[in-house]
């Protein structure tokens, strides 16, 4: 890749230009993130509250334009009011990529960067498209299915962000003891076997009709088993940094967030299943007896599971940075710039 060549006349503008194209890049992201987050929260919440056909067309809602359907109606219905929010704030995050792809289009130089943008906008686009034909359908294995995208789709928006960064475009040093490379290699592991737990969760919020409870009690082991197999490999995964990778603070800082946001996932799930199943027999029987009465459809119950959902992508996001940043030291070099 050539460099970005610097004028020397003392009244050219290309530089500040560039920084300012970059800039606005960079700001377009990260409010593509901060759009993105509340979506797949409101989402969460509308699958909580069984609220996915509350509103039975699309794209029109009850006939009006999107962006046109009375405030009073909207409002007067909790079920309509997520499933319309949802709508409404999906709009909103896809008006937001065709910004930042066509400002990565024009003002980034790097190849990959640029085509990333593109596959922004294409998966912000399929998620809108998804969660139509799940309300024309009424499938609910597409409500599923959009569940487990949603998570890549932030994914890749945070990808963006780092790339698009400040920090990201300034050259870096070598790492000085090796390690980072196998690093990258254990973060990428973590984050493949969180994106597995996503989709575990998904099969357990989306239960069909005519699902047997044998097969629900699948889902439940295989998700604490895999929970407890995560929780060792992050665990791990700090003091693993801290040894091989000890002059690279950034790395050091993604590995506590990852183990902080770990832990309260954890107990986020925990919450979740009191409030909709009550104590574990064997809890009750060997530790504590706690009495508590199990409230269908409360709101303690959709806060607890909603937030369990939107928490498991912030993790993703994390360990995908985590080996983002692990592969760019591990190529750092004077001539080089990943990707």
């Amino acid at each position: 890749m050539k460099p970005l060549a610097v004028s020397n006349d003392p009244t050219s503008t290309e530089v500040p230009r560039s920084r300012l194209t970059h800039r606005l890049a960079h700001r377009l992201a990260w409010t593509l993130a901060c759009v993105v987050f509340p979506l797949i929260c409101v989402g969460g919440s509308v699958t909580t509250y069984r609220a996915g056909m509350a509103v039975p067309d699309w794209p029109n809602t009850f006939g009006y334009n999107l962006f046109l359907y009375p405030i009073s109606s909207w409002l007067a219905v909790w079920d309509v009011f997520l499933e319309h929010g949802h709508r409404l704030i999906g709009a909103t995050a896809g008006l937001v990529t065709i910004a930042l792809a066509l400002a990565l289009w024009r003002g980034d130089r790097r190849p990959t960067v640029r085509w990333l943008g593109v596959l922004a906008l294409a998966g912000v686009c399929s998620q809108g498209l998804l969660g139509g034909l799940r309300v024309t359908g009424n499938a609910l294995f597409l409500a599923m299915v959009h569940g487990c995208t949603a998570p890549l789709v932030f994914v890749l928006i945070t990808t963006l962000v780092a790339l698009t960064s400040p920090a990201w475009r300034r050259p870096v040093q070598p790492a000085v003891r090796p390690g980072v490379r196998s690093h990258g290699t254990a973060a990428l592991v973590a984050a493949s076997g969180i994106y597995l737990q996503i989709v575990l969760g998904a099969q357990l919020r989306h239960p069909g009709l005519g699902t047997a409870p044998g097969w629900f009690t699948l889902w439940v082991w295989l998700h604490v088993i895999l929970a407890g197999l995560l929780a060792v490999a992050v665990v791990g995964l700090l003091p693993l940094t801290a040894r091989r990778c000890p002059d690279q603070p950034m790395l050091v800082r993604r590995s506590r967030w990852l183990l902080g946001l770990f832990v309260l996932q954890a107990v986020l799930g925990a919450a979740a299943w009191i409030t909709h199943y009550n104590w574990p027999v064997w809890f009750s029987e060997w530790f504590w007896k706690i009495e508590y009465t199990v409230v269908t459809g409360g709101r303690l119950q959709a806060v607890l599971t909603t937030a369990h959902v939107a928490v498991g992508s912030l993790n993703l996001a994390v360990a995908v940075s985590l080996v983002l940043w692990s592969k760019r030291l591990a190529r750092a070099s004077p001539e080089s710039s990943f990707p």
